[in-house]
């Protein structure tokens, strides 16, 4: 029960980032779309600033990431399906990461009349949200398959 207990409290902020990233994907990027570019770089810088500190947008994108490993320290790769999860959820928290952030800091350093790198920028934010909320809703379901197959004695030491 311990295992199961140790998957349920890492999949809790993983679905709640999730849920978030869908939320700025779908409802959010669409009205960025509705807007024109200079009304998108000041929400867009705005909506950088805020986030970078809010404690639900960090707090919920990083406990599954540093819970990861005390988990594989206790229960090594006992359930494949939740470690898969686990493994993809981090790789697209840091690729989309890697990709997001400088393109935050290239649409800051933008004039707000460069119409048309702004749109670019735009196109590129959309299709990096789209694709890590994506890989990021992928990674719940192998986290949740892995919790409704995890063994119900998955509090024995896997030693």
């Amino acid at each position: 029960m311990a295992q199961q207990l140790a998957e349920f409290i890492l999949f809790i902020p993983a679905t709640l980032c999730t849920g978030f990233l869908l939320f700025i994907a779908g409802v959010i990027q669409k009205v960025m779309n509705d807007m024109d570019e200079a009304e998108f770089k000041r929400f867009l810088d705005l909506l950088t600033n805020r986030a970078m500190k809010s404690p639900y947008a960090i707090t919920s994108s990083t406990i599954t990431f540093v819970g990861a490993f005390p988990y594989w320290k206790r229960y090594r790769l006992s359930n494949p399906w939740f470690t898969a999860g686990i493994v993809v959820y981090a790789l697209a928290s840091i690729v989309t990461k890697g990709l997001n952030l400088p393109l935050y800091k290239r649409v800051a350093e933008l004039d707000r009349t460069d119409t048309e790198r702004l749109g670019e920028e735009r196109r590129k934010l959309k299709r990096d949200n789209f694709m890590r909320a994506g890989i990021q809703a992928a990674s719940i379901v192998l986290m949740a398959i892995g919790i409704a197959r995890s063994p119900v004695n998955g509090d024995e030491d896997p030693d």
